[in-house]
């Protein structure tokens, strides 16, 4: 059955209505759409620029931190308190010391141990960038219990010991650490200490304790003084000073010679002169020896190789008429026994007889032998023989073909043994070269021998106007 046209024409015109009103909904819902998408686009953009800006301030807030940081680790540390340290203060910071191989725990107030040691002073000052910490652990682990049992009650009591002094080995060990450490006058109470442990004991410390001291405290401290004296009262005093001295080093030994030469406090008595010149020249030269002129232009010597203890002359100084750097060789310049050579002095002129130098030379060894306490300390290693056996020198004469010292000198000279100044000057020359040849260079005997010689060259060089004075011809100024 087929359908009427106007009935085809209705429903054409409804399904065009609602197509219409179809596309209506459809415009709007895409309007809203478009709305939409544009209020997101609006507050995705209002979003960004907040994004933005918080961004910017956490980087700005990270840079000042990062500013704060590089500031904070660029400034210097904040010095420790340098107070003086007070019991009235409170000090809760300690410092655990181990001490010994098997590491005993000492417990000391941080504070405290810092005022006290200039080492743990700067330790803890270089350490503290680092946040502190209630204890502090340090080591002492090379130091044994005893030693620093003695040294913590030096620290808190003032004394080194409650009753009676501990042996020699912690005293020294004491003092050792006590230096170590920069302890304020715990080396100087240690001595102390080591002086009444010996006046209770009447002993010294053992060989092998010596050469510790030598080996590991520094040159010229209060240790070695001490104990370099007590070693040589010994080697006087001792009959086992031979055996004493063959156990100690070289080094020790010849520091022990020099001071061995100034425990002869008091000089030897003058002995008489018999000068090969008349008694009347001889007296005129000790009357006017302090009025000689000092430093004429003499020559000044020293010879090349070594010598050694009991064969210096007279102060340490220089000869001037002797060889330049040959062992003891007589000048080849001097004038020889007899001639008499003249010096223009002033107005008048002055003979330099052989007689008259040599009145010199006696004078100058007696002023050398016998003189005030500036020759006797120069003087003090050569004025006697060497006695290999008491001297602590067993080996002396296998290096040694001619001693010489100057009492040796003295009786030679008494017994007008000396044909001119020459041989005069070869005999002190040998005192030298024979310390040259027997010690080393870094040795104390080999510097007290330079400067004996380098005095007595200073004197020697006077001669001519010595003489001059002698005579009564001083040169006009």
């Amino acid at each position: 059955m087929s359908a009427s046209p106007t009935a085809c024409q209705d429903l054409a015109r409804s399904v065009l209505e609602n197509i219409s009103g179809l596309n209506g909904t459809l415009n709007g819902t895409s309007d809203d759409v478009n709305g939409v998408e544009n209020n997101a686009k609006v507050n995705e953009t209002h979003d960004g620029h907040n994004d933005k800006a918080t961004t910017e301030a956490e980087n700005a807030t990270a840079g000042n931190a990062e500013a704060v940081k590089q500031e904070g680790s660029s400034s210097p540390v904040k010095p420790m308190d340098e107070r003086p340290f007070s019991w009235l203060q409170p000090h809760a910071l300690f410092v655990i010391i181990m001490v010994g191989p098997e590491g005993m725990p000492f417990g000391i107030q941080k504070d405290f141990l810092c005022a006290k040691s200039s080492y743990y002073r700067r330790y803890f000052k270089d350490k503290a960038a680092n946040h502190e910490s209630v204890e502090d652990v340090v080591e002492l682990r090379d130091t044994s219990v005893d030693v620093f049992g003695h040294t913590q009650h030096y620290l808190y009591n003032g004394q080194v010991y409650p009753d009676t002094p501990p042996d020699y080995e912690v005293l020294i060990g004491v003092w050792k650490l006590g230096h170590g450490l920069g302890i304020d006058g715990l080396c100087d109470a240690t001595i102390d200490a080591m002086i009444e442990y010996r006046r209770l004991t009447n002993s010294i410390p053992a060989t092998a304790l010596l050469v510790q001291v030598w080996s590991e405290t520094p040159e010229g401290s209060s240790i070695r003084k001490l104990l370099l004296s007590w070693a040589a009262e010994y080697m006087r005093a001792s009959e086992d000073r031979a055996e004493f001295a063959n156990s100690l080093p070289k080094e020790v030994l010849s520091e022990l010679v020099v001071a061995m030469s100034s425990l002869d406090a008091t000089p030897a008595p003058a002995a008489t002169p018999t000068p090969p010149v008349s008694q009347e020249a001889v007296n005129s030269a000790r009357q006017g020896w302090h009025d000689a002129v000092a430093n004429s232009d003499g020559e000044q010597v020293r010879p090349a190789k070594k010598a050694r203890y009991s064969d210096a002359g007279a102060n340490g100084a220089k000869a001037t008429p002797i060889g330049r750097k040959g062992p003891g060789r007589p000048s080849t310049t001097g004038p020889k026994a007899g001639y008499k050579r003249k010096y223009n002095v002033a107005n008048g002129e002055v003979e330099l007889t052989t007689s008259k130098k040599l009145a010199f030379c006696d004078d100058l060894l007696t002023r050398m032998l016998s003189g005030p306490g500036f020759w006797t300390r120069l003087v003090g290693p050569f004025r006697d023989p060497v006695n290999p056996e008491s001297d602590g020198v067993p080996d002396y004469f296998e290096k040694v073909d001619k001693p010489m010292d100057l009492q040796t000198m003295r009786a030679k000279m008494d017994r007008n043994e000396y044909a001119d100044e020459n041989e005069f000057l070869a005999d002190m020359n040998q005192i030298f070269n024979n310390c040259y040849t027997y010690w080393n260079k870094k040795s104390p005997m080999w510097q007290a021998c330079e400067r004996l010689q380098k005095t007595f060259e200073e004197k020697y060089s006077q001669m001519s106007k010595w003489i001059s004075k002698m005579e009564g011809q001083e040169p006009s100024n």
